[in-house]
């Protein structure tokens, strides 16, 4: 379990995210395990992901072999298909269907990959997930910081823990 904040600001974007990780009945804290992060920077894109561990780290070696061919929406939601089938094509996902959901950077734009579909996240605004997506986005609508808002988040939501984990891309 995990909570995830994108903010797309007039000069930066900003992924943040706490660094408990959960493990079936099992509760590890990310800074103690090297890089076991989840907020990744590979091939010059930067994601963030909630949900599988495994699917994250396959994601990333996705991305060290292939980049998104435009950064836009339909670019980006082929870049994420194209991930599913790699999935399949490796044997490491029956289906290859995506069960994780990612904030993912790329050229400079904010996008959020949830349900299967991208949304493109717009200067100016925020968005959160994983399990404490709704004390994050309260945090946040109340002004915090991203570092503020994952802290917050950590205090009120049991399947959240750690220290916050922050990454900015300037603009």
């Amino acid at each position: 379990m995990t909570v995830l904040i994108a903010q797309n600001t007039k000069d930066k974007i900003i992924l943040a995210a706490d660094t408990g990780l959960f493990r079936f009945s099992s509760q590890i804290h990310c800074s103690n395990h090297k890089m076991q992060y989840k907020i990744l920077t590979v091939n010059d894109i930067t994601f963030s992901s909630c949900g599988r561990y495994a699917e994250q780290i396959n994601f990333g070696i996705f991305c060290l072999i292939r980049k998104p061919e435009s950064a836009n929406i339909l670019g980006i939601q082929r870049f994420f298909i194209d991930f599913g089938k790699w999935l399949r094509e490796q044997c490491l996902s029956e289906r290859g269907d995506l069960q994780n959901n990612y904030f993912f950077v790329f050229d400079k734009k904010l996008f959020h990959f949830q349900d299967a579909g991208i949304q493109e996240i717009l200067e100016d605004d925020y968005a959160t997930d994983g399990a404490g997506y709704k004390e994050a986005y309260m945090a946040m609508y109340l002004s915090k910081s991203p570092k503020e808002a994952i802290d917050l988040t950590v205090q009120m939501n049991v399947w959240t823990s750690g220290e916050a984990q922050i990454v900015q891309i300037n603009k």
